[in-house]
């Protein structure tokens, strides 16, 4: 019987347990945990690369992964020793690490913590078999040993005390197809999951990736490349047989003998064999709306049954291919061991007689301590020291600073305003600039979404879409309208808007035709020369000029939300979602932001609340700049919710009732922050009473001088940008990136992110992080039980985590973790990049995105007590999960004696010592200027008390 699509006819979805179908669903789920979790590249939202591995301890489980994936676990070995040569690690430092290392005694005098101190400094230079010979002969260790008769000795003893190691080369791999099937199988997923870019859409891709293929490559007329003859045959054959996906991996794994102990391994590989395309079909079976446009129907199993199908082919042409890898001499292996071993017995004292004095087991013990600590074993610790520089540089300044100048004895008497933002760390420059401004602006900050998770159809969108954390599902749509008075203008730009789009397409089509394709290429290759021209040569002028036509030719009416439901209409679900929000709703979602932050009382007569997102020109990767906790969206609806909500009279008068009292003279205003251009907009500003006037003209201009200072804070980064250059040259400087066709590096995103400060803005007020802080804005003395505590970091903890580890792993392992550069990087489908006009699907995060960053778990200090927050973690078992399997760092500031306690994995640690004495500076740019490297922390005291610049301090600890 034949199935044309999974329907009535296909085995039961839930086929009795026990059975194969039952097995081979089990097994497929469990590999499918294995593959990239990266959703369509315009939604780009940051993950754990690891996600897989979250139950194991981090150092387990980035081990694990390097075995499997073939990946880095750390940076190398030779980079973390130029960062302890130039002073990012220090020695006490490698000792504390050390510290919390088991010792025991190896031989006489030489214990095994000693031992791995000197092999992690001075440490032994690499022996390699390749090379042992020339030196032996004529190189270093000849010199070495013709001078020094102790070396030479020590040598000879330990190659008379090592076997010498079995000849012969490393077992072959197992026999592969993938060089014979991936240019199909890879040109198959990119015109099945094609959004848009291909003239002609996959026949039958309604039905699924399998029959779709099958259908396609049945069919008389495909030309196949010789090792793939024949497999117009094998699908033909399966249709005839009217198999589906899972009989056809069944019957793929019987004809290859696999075992059911091995189901899950060997299906394993083949799907890691492709692992991004693999990856985006399971993430689109999960999640089918993340696909832009066209949602066709995604089954993991179907991809494996084109991909065993195919490879079943070419393994009958004879396209298996076996590679092995040859060993060194045995010889070399043996010396090269020797030389290794006598170099690590010198640098702990022992001489050759040492070393022949030791009895067999005394012998043994120290070849396994010295060659089990291997290199990526050094490198762990390694690792270890170069977090706990960064931990001390944190803590001790924040514990500094705070008591340099406790909370209480800072009450701000007056406020002009209140500034929301997004918790993403590069949002901290821009809260201090607003703060260095003007300080009677008090700045707060919140996940970017608002606590408003909808479903937003914005005026000119085709269909809505989710705006909130991608592990919170929207049950609420609100969409963009225009005004009942500005209705006419909607229809006109409706009208040109059809009217444009067909003439794109009419000139699309055209231009990938035969004829078509060269009359026009003829014909308008001259006009588009000239926009080319006008990008590249003055990319900014050319922005606005584009800006300009568009508003003249698109204008845009004055909108409104469908924010409010009424009685009648509560029940009323759109496409499964409640339409708009009761009363009692909304108060809920503005109480779920201001309450944690404190702000109960003590409003300004404006507040602003600024979404955040970037906006960048040939940027693939542009979405990954964007708000993760609107799901890798913008987040400007969300502040216009967000304020539209909290300025309804019924809301506020709800408000009351929950202890958080807005006053009548109150107004909020949403807006958006755009991370790239730092463009600056208000929202609704036609909607505020003309008593704000002044009040909103003031924060206009505030806001304006302070994006002008953030965007020289964040030029200083970008070498293309002149130190010396004002904030009106760096703002300019900073817009033509956001408008360069060829700039790699529209912004650095997250890159600087290492830590989170979870607490009261007067912690960290003043204080210069140097944009690597994440700020999440809670008052503890407004939350007795924690409760709010546990909201707020179940929200941020994994979010920040998610982007920290995602930086952290496409840092040490760029090519595989991450996506390399993106120079070679090729937009398919609209879904992903690809290296050239081939490849695997690449997921993870180009270069030109983590080339500044510092590989360090992120570090939370969140204001509470150990107690408390372990209460806290105790009762949300994925967070209590993060911290004890160490995937993220955790300290906390408690909040009426500033003391701070650190989480080593299995105890509460005080932060002891002398507290360092921070440089202070009358603004940031005081600080920074002239420099582009990562800075350490300083006060920034913009008052008329006298502040210390301490230039030296500037090349001191607190600067690298």
């Amino acid at each position: 019987m034949s199935h044309d699509s999974h329907g009535a006819g296909d085995a039961p979805a839930h086929p009795p347990d026990g059975s194969p179908r039952a097995r081979l669903h089990h097994v497929l789920a469990h590999a499918a945990h294995l593959l990239p979790a990266q959703g369509p590249i315009g939604v780009f939202v940051h993950h754990n690369t690891l996600h897989a591995f979250e139950d194991r301890p981090f150092h387990q489980a980035v081990l694990d992964a390097s075995r499997l994936y073939g990946t880095e676990p750390y940076m190398t070995e030779s980079a973390y020793r130029a960062d302890h040569q130039r002073g990012r690690i220090r020695d006490e430092d490698l000792d504390a690490v050390l510290a919390d290392e088991p010792d025991a005694p190896i031989v006489a005098g030489v214990s095994r913590r000693r031992l791995r101190r000197a092999l992690l400094h001075p440490g032994v230079p690499p022996v390699d078999a390749a090379t042992i010979r020339w030196r032996l002969e004529e190189g270093d260790l000849a010199e070495s040993f013709g001078r020094d008769g102790e070396a030479r000795a020590a040598f000879e003893v330990c190659l008379s005390r090592t076997p010498v190691p079995a000849v012969g080369a490393v077992a072959p791999v197992e026999a592969r197809t993938d060089d014979a099937i991936h240019g199909w199988l890879i040109r198959l997923c990119a015109v099945f999951l094609d959004q848009g870019l291909a003239y002609w859409p996959m026949p039958g891709r309604e039905d699924g990736f399998y029959r779709a293929v099958r259908r396609l490559l049945a069919s008389r007329g495909v030309v196949m490349s010789s090792a793939l003859a024949g497999a117009d045959r094998a699908f033909a054959s399966q249709a005839g047989l009217g198999l589906d996906a899972a009989d056809v991996i069944l019957r793929w794994l019987e004809r290859a003998g696999v075992p059911d102990d091995q189901w899950e391994a060997t299906l394993q590989r083949e799907l890691l064999a492709l692992p991004g395309w693999a990856g985006l079909f399971s993430v689109l079976e999960q999640q089918p709306g993340l696909a832009p446009h066209v949602r066709v129907p995604c089954r993991l199993d179907d991809f494996l049954a084109v991909r065993l199908t195919l490879d079943e082919v070419a393994r009958r042409n004879g396209h298996a291919v076996a590679r092995r890898t040859p060993l060194a001499p045995a010889q070399d292996r043996h010396a090269a061991r020797a030389a290794a071993l006598a170099a690590a017995a010198a640098l702990v004292g022992l001489r050759a007689t040492d070393l022949a004095a030791l009895d067999a087991t005394a012998w043994s013990g120290l070849v396994d301590e010295i060659e089990g600590f291997d290199e990526v074993a050094r490198r762990r610790l390694w690792h270890l020291a170069y977090e706990r520089w960064h931990e001390q540089d944190v803590l001790r300044a924040v514990a500094s600073h705070r008591r340099a100048s406790p909370p209480e004895s800072r009450p701000r008497t007056y406020v002009s305003a209140q500034v929301f933002f997004c918790i993403d760390e590069r949002e901290e420059s821009m809260r201090r600039a607003v703060e260095e401004v003007d300080a009677t602006v008090e700045t707060l900050s919140a996940a970017g979404f608002f606590g408003v998770a909808v479903n937003y159809q914005g005026l000119d969108d085709p269909h809505g879409v989710p705006l909130c954390p991608v592990v919170v599902t929207p049950q609420h749509a609100v969409s963009e309208r225009p005004r009942a008075e500005d209705a006419g203008l909607h229809e006109t730009r409706a009208a040109r808007r059809r009217l444009l789009g067909r003439v794109t397409h009419v000139f699309g089509v055209s231009s990938r035709t035969m004829l078509r394709g060269w009359i026009s290429t003829a014909t308008l290759g001259v006009l588009t020369a000239v926009p080319l021209i006008g990008r590249v040569l003055a990319p900014r002028a050319f922005g606005r000029l584009r800006s300009a036509l568009n508003d003249a030719f698109l204008p845009e009416p004055r909108t409104e939300l469908t924010l409010m439901r009424d009685d009648a209409a509560s029940s009323e679900r759109v496409h499964g979602l409640l339409l708009g929000f009761s009363v009692i709703e909304k108060a809920e979602r503005v109480a779920s932001v201001l309450a944690p932050a404190g702000l109960t009382r003590g409003f300004a007569r404006l507040v602003v609340v600024l979404g955040h997102g970037s906006t960048s020109l040939n940027n693939p990767h542009e979405s990954a700049h964007d708000c993760g906790a609107c799901g890798g969206r913008r987040g400007g609806p969300n502040a216009r919710l967000f304020a539209a909500m909290a300025n309804h009279p019924g809301v506020r008068a709800a408000l009351r009732l929950q202890g958080i009292d807005i006053p009548d003279t109150t107004w909020f205003v949403g807006g958006y922050h755009d991370t790239c251009s730092d463009d600056v907009q208000l929202f609704d500003t036609d909607g505020v009473p003309a008593s704000h006037a002044e009040d909103l003209q003031r924060v206009r201009s505030v806001l304006d001088r302070a994006r002008a200072r953030n965007a020289h804070e964040r030029a200083r980064r970008f070498e293309s940008c002149r130190l010396d250059a004002s904030d009106a040259g760096a703002l300019v400087h900073v817009e033509e990136r956001a408008e360069h066709l060829a700039q790699p590096r529209p912004e650095y995103g997250h890159g600087t992110n290492a830590a989170c400060i979870v607490g009261r803005r007067a912690v960290t007020e003043g204080l210069f992080l140097d944009r690597r802080s994440f700020l999440v804005s809670y008052d503890p003395y407004e939350d007795p039980d924690d409760t709010r505590l546990g909201r707020l970091l179940a929200a941020a903890m994994p979010v920040c985590a998610g982007i920290s580890l995602e930086y952290y792993f496409s840092f040490v392992d760029n090519e595989r973790y991450g996506c390399g550069t993106k120079l070679p990087h090729n937009v398919t489908g609209l879904v992903g990049v690809m290296n050239g006009q081939g490849s695997d699907l690449r997921t993870g995060l180009p270069w030109q995105m983590v080339e500044i960053h510092e590989p360090v778990r992120i570090l939370f200090l969140i204001e509470t007590t150990p107690t408390r927050l372990s209460r806290v973690l105790a009762g949300n078992p994925a967070l209590d999960n993060l911290v004890r399997n160490g995937w993220i760092r955790v300290a906390t500031l408690d909040p009426d004696s500033g003391v701070i306690d650190v989480w080593r994995g299995h105890r509460w640690e005080r932060l002891e010592g002398p507290l360092p004495t921070l440089p202070q500076v009358r603004s940031s740019r005081e600080w920074y200027a002239g420099r582009r490297e990562h800075l350490g922390a300083a006060w920034v005291r913009a008052d008329d008390r006298p502040a210390t610049t301490a230039t030296a301090s500037k090349e001191a600890a607190w600067t690298r």
